[in-house]
């Protein structure tokens, strides 16, 4: 069966570019025992890859070398289950190569009822897909946050950010989220039911956090690092702590926040996690955040391009901060 897929052609030397990928015809390939031959219906894209290509694994994967196929998260049909359970035609969530169709281990994929509608096939790559249970894994687990805490969110209106604003929200708390832009501000306090926003270009990181926490914030959950972290250092309360979820804003072992100090004046906690060594606590995080969804405590939001040949472009404007809460792909048609 012909595919195609999103091959590294080039290893970035600055920023980002579509003009790093390229799209290839390819052959799907056959199912060998333990694997499924799928159909990609949506795919999900993580602005952290961006730190593998070129470069080294991480806990989220191998590093990506030029003619390398990066992978995602996705929701895909089941094409041909090879000696698996699946059924033809199901649909399951899973990490998968970035193309039309591939060959994937049947134990790396979780399968889901078939959904109502548009939204709820969606919901599976958002709020109840990777970016939801590491926002929960963060805000809920690690964070321990409460009811009545004052609670700040960087990267706000990004995949993970949208859903630790509405978890922590669905505790109770009061929440301030940062964005990059005023249309992501509405977004924050119209649809996610952040408490107050701040664009991040109004001004030093540090002034707009005072100036909407006058008395200061409880939990930091931290998804760009850099000046936003330091930030947080300064105006956390004595005995607060801080999730450390992502550093996108960048950086080397010299950018250290200048304040690091505050740690041990103000008994900080500052804790960094990696959600698959929470893997778990997925039954957890479905049970919990699905009940929330059911009762329209949280909701979906993502940013859709359509096409796999849209899958360069569409990374791009995710790590140049183009889009709204998770950005997902979808495929113009089921492979066949």
């Amino acid at each position: 069966m012909r595919c195609q897929e999103i091959r590294l052609t080039t290893v970035p030397t600055a920023e980002v570019t579509a003009a790093n990928f390229g799209v290839f015809e390819s052959d799907a390939g056959e199912p060998a025992p333990g694997e499924v031959l799928v159909g990609v219906l949506r795919l999900g894209l993580n602005a952290g890859l961006a730190h593998r290509l070129g470069g080294e694994g991480t806990a989220y994967g191998p590093g990506v070398g030029v003619g390398d196929v990066p992978t995602s998260d996705a929701v895909v049909e089941v094409l041909d289950p090879g000696d698996s359970d699946l059924p033809t035609g199901s649909l399951a969530v899973g990490k998968v190569p970035w193309c039309s169709a591939g060959v994937v281990e049947a134990a790396e994929l979780h399968p889901i009822e078939t959904p109502a509608g548009e939204d709820e096939l969606n919901a599976h790559l958002t709020i109840l897909g990777h970016v939801g249970f590491t926002a929960w894994t963060g805000m809920i687990h690690l964070g321990e946050v409460r009811a009545g805490e004052v609670v700040y969110v960087s990267g706000a209106a990004g995949g993970v950010g949208s859903c630790a604003v509405q978890f922590a929200k669905a505790t109770g708390a009061t929440v301030i989220g940062v964005a990059g832009s005023a249309e992501k501000v509405t977004l924050l306090t119209e649809v996610l039911g952040a408490d107050r926003a701040v664009n991040r270009h109004d001004g030093p990181a540090v002034d707009l956090l005072r100036e909407a926490a006058p008395d200061g914030i409880d939990l930091y959950y931290d998804n760009v690092g850099g000046e936003q972290l330091e930030a947080a250092l300064d105006v956390l309360r004595p005995g607060g702590r801080a999730i450390i979820c992502g550093a996108v804003s960048g950086g080397t072992r010299s950018d250290a926040p200048a304040n690091c100090r505050n740690l041990i004046h103000r008994e900080l906690t500052l804790r960094g996690f990696t959600v698959t060594a929470h893997e778990s606590l997925r039954g957890q995080f479905e049970s919990e955040v699905g009940a929330w969804l059911q009762e329209g405590r949280v909701r979906s939001v993502h940013t859709m391009f359509d096409g796999i040949e849209r899958v360069p472009e569409a990374f791009e404007s995710l790590l140049s901060g183009g889009s709204s809460g998770r950005l997902i792909v979808s495929m113009a048609s089921r492979p066949g």
